[in-house]
């Protein structure tokens, strides 16, 4: 079928100067802009439709939307939607339109951000790439995922160059899970590694398994490492070249969790490590973060949980048919950071959430989620006035419009902390978002088992004196702001028990609640608790960053370091109200008097140069100010 012309009265066929000039030159809805995108995106249908084969090519989903440009204006999203519409061979999605903020500039450019969300094959897309006008921005819509940490290469028997062998045949191996007591554990997953495969399977009611290995030529001998993961409530376990029965079945027994110091009296339960090594496991009775809004966009949150019933608020953005699908959490991360964020734990249970009176608000967006449903669940932070955002997802890909969307939540008040990604190459998007806080993961030598997986995600030679060390899975580079724990983690799972997880994403949880508790406790936000803007943002990350110690020297690997609750600077009443009259006093602080977090700024500095809280502070310290 044929392409949709503009028709004679849009001004379609209007001389001279490129075609690409005009569509820029464009600074209104009129019906001229409208064409002048029409006619471009027409022929470049028209080229993609000449070198259409016989076979259908796969669609994909993209994103398009105006650019905001300094010498131009944005072309109105609505000559972009019209000029999709007309193509036929172009399937208009859905429109995300900003939903705006209840704070300052909220009505500024209302409609310049929406973001058109259509479905197209990727020559289409890369023939309107080519002949869009320089303020259209069109990108893949890319699936993002949770990060969970991978297996080393090593952990398999080295591998083979002979061919896998044709046809295949099956072989069974039986393998018998059984936890404390010998009570057999359902639901355990059992890996098999070797030279030319991997095979898995879950454990049934009576704690048995039967792993199937595709290979005519496997031998058990060829196995180079077994796994095994619980469900809940007791360690995995990791056994290099273990040697199998081949008629089975092979017992495996697990511990149950426990702190791994054995020098507790049995049953007691000490402070996770991760709460101890960033100082919060002596916080004085009321430092709760109460009053403080977090947003969780991660795989969901089972909030049957007894650590987490707390948590009612939620939204599945994954397509999800319920309106409580949000708490149905397949893969179990984002249960696992809620826990470590807000869990509300007690002395029979053993684990604490960081910040247990905050509210949480629950972004499903894993499985299935992509570009647009960041941007969407984002927005409702925004509008939402959500104060801390955990974005527990990532990607491979780059995105210039979820970037800019992270950009407009920083400048209306929204602190984003991200993983910094599980693949154990750079750091992922959007942690490489300026104005982010990235977060990667360590651990600690001691805090789990030797047999376990914990134990093989160690950096051995970044290790420090205190034990702590980085991880060999985390994302590293310039763009890392801070590290925390992320391996052998205590926290709540789906289904009701507890789980020791590894993943930079479970780290970004820590600092999460680390920070809730600075906002909701900090003396210097209490004045402008409601001030909301990029100024508190600000403030909150340079609290952060300034408790923080490096536990090993590589940057690359933990930024700034391991965030100290003990270090986070003027905790104290009395002396930030002396800070703030020092301030004042001198007339370096901006604004002081209507909130401390809206104007740091020294005298003769413009605005748009804001000098950093923690600068400040430190000059007070050191007796310079």
């Amino acid at each position: 079928m044929a392409e949709q012309h503009p028709k004679n009265g849009d001004h379609a066929g209007r001389s001279g100067g490129s075609k690409r000039t005009q569509a820029a030159a464009q600074t209104s809805a009129g019906p001229s802009e409208t064409s002048s995108v029409n006619k471009t995106w027409s022929e470049a249908s028209e080229a993609n439709r000449g070198t259409a084969g016989v076979l259908a090519r796969r669609k994909r989903q993209y994103l398009v939307a105006p650019r905001m440009l300094a010498d131009l204006a944005a072309s109105p999203s609505n000559a972009i939607h019209e000029s999709l519409k007309r193509m036929e061979d172009v399937e208009v999605l859905r429109r995300l339109r900003p939903k705006g903020s209840k704070g300052p500039g909220a009505t500024a450019q209302p409609g310049a951000q929406e973001i058109i969300v259509a479905r197209m094959d990727d020559q289409r897309a890369e023939a309107m790439r080519q002949s869009a006008p320089p303020h259209v921005v069109i990108e893949e819509d890319a699936r993002i995922e949770t990060g969970l940490s991978k297996f080393p290469a090593s952990l398999a028997a080295p591998r083979s160059s002979r061919m896998a062998p044709t046809p295949r045949q099956r072989r069974e191996v039986q393998f018998q899970v059984l936890g404390e007591r010998d009570q057999p554990l359902a639901g355990a997953s059992v890996t098999v590694l070797g030279r030319n495969f991997g095979a898995l399977a879950i454990t049934d009611q009576a704690g048995a398994a039967s792993v199937t290995i595709l290979d005519a030529e496997a031998d058990l001998d060829d196995v180079g490492a077994v796994y095994v993961q619980p469900a809940a409530d007791h360690w995995e376990c990791f056994m290099q070249r273990p040697v199998l029965d081949p008629a089975g079945p092979n017992v495996v027994r697990l511990r149950p969790l426990s702190p791994a110091d054995t020098a507790k009296p049995a049953g007691e339960k000490g402070p996770a490590w991760g709460r101890e090594s960033m100082g919060l496991d002596q916080l004085a009775a009321g430092l709760t973060g109460t009053g403080v809004r977090i947003g969780l966009i991660d795989s969901g949150c089972d909030n049957s949980h007894p650590l987490l019933r707390h948590v009612a608020k939620g939204v599945d953005l994954t397509g999800g048919s319920g309106a409580k699908d949000w708490t149905r959490d397949e893969i179990g991360q984002g249960t696992h950071c809620a826990g470590v964020i807000a869990g509300t734990g007690d002395a029979a249970i053993g684990v604490l959430g960081i910040a247990p009176g905050a509210e949480i608000h629950v972004f499903k967006l894993s499985p299935g989620g992509r570009f647009s449903d960041l941007i969407e669940a984002l927005d409702q932070c925004i509008e939402s006035e959500i104060d801390i955002v955990h974005i527990g997802v990532s990607a491979n890909q780059v995105s210039e419009l979820v970037a800019r969307k992270i950009v407009e939540a920083r400048l209306r008040g929204v602190a984003c902390i991200a993983t910094s990604g599980d693949e154990g190459g750079p750091v992922r998007f959007p942690g490489t978002v300026p104005g982010v806080l990235c977060v990667s993961a360590v651990g600690r030598v001691g805090a789990f088992p030797a047999d376990t997986r914990h134990a093989l995600t160690a950096v051995p030679e970044l290790i420090g004196p205190s034990g702590i060390f980085a991880t060999n899975f985390s994302g590293a580079g310039p763009q890392l702001g801070v590290c925390a724990p992320g391996v052998a983690v205590i926290s709540s799972v789906p289904g009701g028990g507890l789980a020791a997880r590894d993943g930079a994403a479970i780290a970004s949880a820590h600092v999460v609640g680390f920070a809730a508790l600075i906002l909701g406790h900090h003396p210097l936000f209490k004045g402008v608790h409601a001030s909301r803007g990029e100024q508190r943002v600000n403030a909150l990350f340079e609290l952060v960053l300034g408790s923080a110690v490096r536990p090993v020297l590589d940057l690359s690997r933990v930024g700034a370091g391991l965030p100290d609750f003990r270090k986070v600077a003027m905790l104290g009443a009395s002396d930030v109200d002396a800070w703030i009259k020092t301030m004042q006093d001198l007339g370096v602080l901006a604004g002081a008097k209507q909130g401390v977090g809206e104007g740091f700024a020294l005298a003769g500095i413009p605005p748009a140069h804001p000098v950093s809280a923690m600068a400040l502070m430190r000059l007070h310290a050191a007796g310079l100010v």
